[in-house]
């Protein structure tokens, strides 16, 4: 496909797994050292949660590997199983399919099958994927499995990996037993900024390719914004932008062609994380309180007036009839919109006459992080959410005489030295961009 075209040795982020490619990051490694540990000290539970697409499989494989021969495991991927299901699935991975429903025969053979083992000097580790699908009597019943062991030792694992609502899942009160059982619970974070920055150089690096050479600086954040740090939309986020600008003959990853592969790939962030018409009252308290998104107003330089986005989709516009009305000749009667799923923030453009800039960049959508500068015509809106923490809104950037908010006006949690701080950060940031 694209490997000639940039020089690469192979397609470095295909989504199939291949073990030269490995990224691992502190949390990570930090995960692969824990699970190791809990399995070679024989624990009955091991759980690992995070987002799809976040490493969870890739860390398994690479604990698996290092374990030797000493252990025999089982994967269940498919968890959409009652609790006599989950037994039969679990003699068919062991190469002993049964699938007669008499419960009692079933467990009496997998007991049997784990004792062999154990007299063997091997040590049984089942791992279930996806196991949030995993009803209460199915969770039961592999915690029933987990107490088979023998006078002086554990002889079975567990280990659950799943979506981040397997930690609800586990937290209900039928299960306390099964989670006294469990010594090691680990959520995995999507990557920073920073990481992702690094994961791309690393994939580059291993196809014989260089990052500062494929990839425009600015392409490279918005890859970061768009994905949200999850690995496996980032592989297909630029596999499919490098694929793109090979059709294109086009020497580099920018802005414009990530903007194209979004609209391609039709990514519909609104969609993938929940239903419309959230407020910012219905996300998870920030250090005990609401988030809350205030939207900071600017024309030519001075403060009009500050706006709290207390509903979603929020629209902006010229029309009366919108949430924010912007009178500028430059502006549409509803010019664009800011919609919140899941802690997520986003800007559409609802193809106004004359589009909208973010951070001084023309883009038809983009994802929104606190002291962005959404701008329309001669007036700039700049976005603050408190969602990741007590961080300032900043005053108009490059603004000659910007008024900063007054006391009252400063978001909750903030000091008058952190907004000016902030202020001064994203100005030199947005003066790099421009």
């Amino acid at each position: 496909m694209y490997e000639q075209h940039f020089a690469l040795t192979c397609r470095p982020f295909d989504l199939a797994p291949d073990p030269r490619f490995i990224f691992m990051t502190e949390q990570h490694a930090r995960a692969v050292a824990n699970v190791k540990f809990a399995l070679m000290n024989r624990d009955s539970f091991v759980i690992i949660t995070g987002e799809i697409g976040i490493g969870k499989t890739t860390i398994l494989n690479t604990v698996l590997e290092e374990l030797g021969p000493d252990f025999v495991t089982a994967k269940l991927t498919h968890t959409t199983l009652s609790h006599i299901e989950l037994l039969q699935a679990l003699l068919s991975e062991f190469g002993m399919p049964i699938y007669k429903k008499k419960k009692v025969l079933l467990l009496d053979t997998l007991r049997a099958f784990f004792l062999k083992k154990h007299e063997e000097g091997k040590h049984v580790v089942i791992i279930v994927d996806e196991a949030q699908n995993l009803t209460g009597p199915a969770l039961e019943e592999l915690r029933l499995l987990s107490c088979i062991d023998t006078a002086d030792r554990k002889i079975i694992s567990i280990v659950l990996t799943g979506q981040p609502n397997l930690d609800d899942l586990l937290d209900s009160p039928g299960l306390t037993q099964l989670r006294q059982r469990a010594r090691l619970r680990q959520r995995l974070e999507a990557l920073n900024e920073e990481e992702t920055v690094e994961y791309l150089r690393h994939r580059l690096a291993i196809a014989g390719g260089d990052i500062d050479a494929i990839f425009d600086p600015e392409a490279v954040r918005d890859v970061h914004r768009l994905t949200q740090g999850i690995p496996r939309l980032i592989n297909t986020l630029c596999d499919t932008a490098l694929t793109a600008c090979m059709v294109d003959n086009l020497p580099r990853v920018t802005l414009e062609v990530i903007d194209e592969v979004v609209n391609e790939l039709r990514w519909q962030w609104f969609e993938e994380r929940g239903e419309h018409g959230k407020t910012a009252d219905d996300e998870p308290a920030s250090k005990g309180r609401s988030p809350r998104v205030m939207l900071m107003v600017y024309k030519s330089g001075q403060f009009v007036e500050q706006v709290q986005a207390a509903q979603f989709p929020f629209v902006i516009g010229r029309s009366n009839a919108n949430d924010l009305i912007v009178i500028d000749k430059e502006v549409s009667r509803r010019h664009a919109l800011i919609d919140c799923i899941g802690g997520i923030y986003v800007i559409e453009d609802l193809n106004s006459k004359n589009g909208i800039l973010v951070n001084r960049k023309r883009r038809p959508r983009a994802l929104l992080r606190s002291g962005d500068v959404i701008s329309f015509g001669q007036v700039d809106v700049v976005f603050y959410s408190d969602r990741a923490g007590s961080r300032a809104a900043p005053d108009k950037p490059g603004a000659a005489g910007a008024v900063e908010p007054t006391a009252d006006e400063t978001p909750a949690g903030t000091t008058s030295d952190e907004t000016e701080q902030t202020a001064r950060r994203r100005r030199s940031e947005i003066f790099q961009l421009s």
